[in-house]
């Protein structure tokens, strides 16, 4: 048998199928270990087995379109000297180190999948390069917690254990001179011919995964259960299809045209953007601060008010209950920069880029641009560094005067890889805004939380004490504990009662039990005005909004005319159809019924907010996905296109 192997079967085809094999076996593995990891929010689902068994059968095409982009070059080299009849030891070698490093390289991103998944409830994109900008607190991050330290460990063996099979495969095969060869030259040729065709139609179908059609991530999806879909893609196949970062879905001119309408921005407005309007206010303005206070990851769902009963949120769900309460706001999307871009400024996140990053040098204007007209100091309050998401570089151009960062306070004060506590940038807050030289002049202060985010540090030695619960709860409870602190400080001041608080977060968490591929409970905010002076009882609302949403909300509390140059709406005297947020790799467009989902690999799908269980019902539904696509892609690109063309910036009131 042996020698018929070796004689009918030419070594460079047992290298590429061995090694074809010995992907399919690590990768496997992967996704059994990612299984083990979700087996908790998995276990007692009906027909859990054989929706596992499909996966896994799914799983084999997404690993096989990986695994042939890695083998189809060395495929094709070795294919040509087995035609010239040549052995090149060195062509050998270096393919299959070319092999063992891609190979090395994907099961590190496999490696780093499975706690981004436990955090993102997504699998690896490029949003994980939002941490090359602060290369020390990213390894701070990946070595201060064993869980990932164990990660990595793993990943080194699995390594290892690879690159020995692989290095054993390739001496078996390439190098090792077979004792029984064809001597016929013809018969040799035809037998290459053959195999090369041969594997050569395989490598055109891995390559794109699917006999019918390339493979889409949409295709992972065998059921109606958010984690069971998850389990058949590949990390590697999530990460490069997430690279592409331009939106072209709609003619541009239409884009443009239909947010215009969709904004009510009037014809021959004479601004050079797009979606410029003025917005006139005829009562008297009022020139109070502004405090807008942007909570790390504070889901919805961990207040009272959104129907926790854990009561870790006591001092927030007060605030709630005496303010004005948004009750249905959505991030712009999951992580910091994007709550801070949007927040300030108005403008939609795309897909993963980290917004601040702002590649395009565009000035922007919302909050501070437009309040420094009106004669504001703004500030900027941040727990850690300012390189974080690019802060120094966006922030200065983009209207604020002042940034207290972590450098600006004594060491003793630096409790974590974040900086200082949240309480201890409160206080700072309080001294600053009491302190300050004129005080006639109103502020605008935006105050980023951070506490609330791993690696989990709760401050010792203040008047706070923790319930017995894991120590993600503590932190929201120490979280909540500090606004209150604040709140009680700033009570105190003379500039308390002439002051607007705006409480919201910069995104959710991963919170409570998914019932769509996106975790909702990532994008549910809480959106919370406070001030005694304009808001004499409770007031709840419900309008659909986001956090593009708060500007143009407070402005019309202050009653301020301006040119709204945003694609914010008031929410106190406009309706918005629908909200639209990044998912990183994927779009979102909903409202009260429909939640519209739309891919990088274009595929879309729509659902049913409260019937989850009826899944995709785009097919059925193609006049709600056009319309809801329409909406938000004409926003999205509109966006992109007056950053492209620097439209995005502050435009005095016409006199």
């Amino acid at each position: 048998m042996q020698i018929v192997i070796d004689k009918y079967l030419p070594k460079h085809v047992r290298y590429i199928v061995l090694m074809y094999l010995l992907g399919i076996l690590f990768f496997t593995f992967f996704r059994w270990f990612f299984v083990m990891q979700v087996n908790s929010q998995i276990s007692g689902i009906p027909f859990l087995a054989s929706y596992l068994k499909n996966a896994y059968l799914m799983g084999l095409h997404f690993d096989t379109v990986i695994i042939c982009y890695i083998l189809i070059l060395p495929f094709l080299l070795i294919s040509v000297s087995s035609f010239l009849n040549r052995r090149f030891r060195l062509l050998y070698r270096i393919s299959g180190l070319f092999v063992t490093v891609l190979f090395v390289l994907s099961f590190l991103i496999f490696a780093i999948d499975i706690p981004w998944f436990n955090y993102n409830f997504s699998r690896l994109n490029v949003a994980v390069f939002n941490w090359i900008s602060t290369p020390g607190q990213m390894l701070s991050l990946a070595f201060s917690e064993t869980i990932y330290i164990i990660y990595f460990i793993c990943f080194l063996i699995i390594a290892l254990l690879f690159s020995f099979a692989a290095r054993f495969i390739r001496k078996r095969t390439l190098s090792l001179k077979s004792k029984e060869e064809i001597n016929k030259p013809l018969l040799k040729f035809l037998l290459n011919l053959f195999y090369f065709l041969v594997l050569s139609y395989f490598f055109f179908w891995g390559l794109r995964g699917n006999t019918r059609a390339p493979l889409k991530q949409v295709d992972a999806c065998i059921s109606n259960n958010a984690i069971i879909n998850q389990v058949a893609l590949n990390p590697v196949f999530t990460f490069i299809k997430s690279f592409s970062n331009k939106i072209y879905v709609l003619d541009e001119d239409i884009a443009v045209n239909n947010a215009r309408k969709y904004l009510g921005v009037p014809v021959n407005t004479g601004f050079d953007s797009p979606v410029a309007r003025v917005v006139k206010c005829d009562s008297g303005e009022k020139r109070l601060n502004i405090v807008l206070i942007l909570m790390e990851s504070m889901t919805a769902n961990n207040l009272g008010r959104f129907g926790n009963t854990e009561k870790i949120t006591p001092n927030i769900d007060s605030l709630a209950k005496l303010g004005l309460s948004f009750d249905n706001i959505w991030s712009a999307g999951k992580h910091t920069s994007n709550g801070i871009y949007s927040s300030l400024y108005s403008f939609p996140g795309i897909w993963s880029q980290p917004p601040t990053s702002n590649i395009e040098r565009a000035v922007f204007s919302g909050f501070p641009g437009v309040l420094k007209q009106y004669n504001y100091s703004t500030w900027y309050f941040t727990t850690h560094d300012l390189s974080y998401d690019n802060l120094r570089e966006f922030l200065f151009p983009n209207g604020f005067d002042t940034a207290i960062e972590a450098n600006t306070y004594p060491k003793e004060k630096i409790v974590g890889m974040y900086g200082v506590a949240d309480h201890t940038m409160f206080e700072r807050g309080v001294r600053e805004f009491s302190s300050r030289s004129d005080k006639n002049k109103p502020f605008f202060a935006a105050i980023m939380t951070t506490s609330n985010h791993g690696p989990y540090v709760i401050p010792q030695g203040i008047p706070f004490k923790a319930k017995p619960n894991p120590v993600e709860k503590q932190a929201v409870e120490y979280s909540d504990w500090a606004i209150g602190y604040f709140m009680k400080m700033a009570s105190e001041q003379p500039w308390f009662d002439s002051t607007i608080f705006i409480f919201t977060a910069d995104h959710g968490a991963n919170v409570g039990g998914n019932k769509f591929e996106i975790p909702l409970s990532f994008h549910h905010i809480p959106l919370i005005i406070y001030c005694p002076f304009l808001i004499k009882s409770h007031e709840s609302n419900n309008k659909l909004g986001g956090q593009i949403d708060i500007f143009p909300t407070v402005m019309d509390m202050l009653n301020f005319s301006y040119v709204n140059n945003t694609f914010g709406m008031d929410l106190l005297k406009e309706d918005r159809p629908y909200i639209y947020f990044t998912e990183d790799n994927k779009m979102v467009c909903l409202n009260d019924t429909f939640m519209y989902v739309y891919s990088k690999d274009k595929s879309e799908q729509l659902f049913l907010l409260k019937n989850p269980e009826t899944g995709d019902i785009s097919e059925k539904n193609s006049t709600k996905v056009k319309e809801m696509k329409t909406y938000m892609f004409s926003m999205l690109q509109t966006s992109q296109w007056m950053i492209e063309h620097k439209k995005t910036g502050l435009i005095p009131l016409p006199h």
